[in-house]
């Protein structure tokens, strides 16, 4: 499986709320940092906190959408790799959407690291006249 596919897999297991889809693609001592500055190291972490975002029921990932042009030219080496999306949810009662960044880092076939980096999904040019 190629790095794009593996965290495909990753967006696709939180759209339909398959924790085991997402376990398959980590590895044992996977490190996975939210941009808020969460942290869950191992795959019981993981899984706790995937099983508690997706409940209540109505908590939902609407769509994660992989900017797939830069996937293919930000490369920071073979092991690593820069991944921009679109985050769009309904969490807690509330609509959210952001954009952001993902640096992932691979250990052979599995993703050992995930860090998230987030920015303000509507963007303003304060210098337009």
């Amino acid at each position: 499986m190629q790095k794009i596919e593996l965290f495909q897999q990753t967006i696709d297991a939180w759209l339909t709320k398959d924790v085991k889809k997402l376990l398959t693609v980590l590895s044992e001592n996977i490190i996975y940092t939210e941009c808020y500055g969460a942290q869950y190291q191992g795959k019981a972490e993981i899984e706790k906190w995937f099983c508690q975002w997706n409940n209540p029921v109505e908590n939902k990932v609407k769509s994660w959408t992989v900017d797939k042009y830069y996937v293919d030219k930000y490369y920071v080496d073979n092991e690593t790799t820069l991944f921009t999306w679109t985050f769009r949810c309904f969490y807690e009662g509330k609509e959210g959407i952001l954009d952001g960044i993902s640096l992932v880092k691979f250990s052979g076939n599995k993703i050992c690291e995930i860090q998230e980096f987030e920015q303000k999904y509507e963007k303003f040019r304060p210098f337009l006249k």
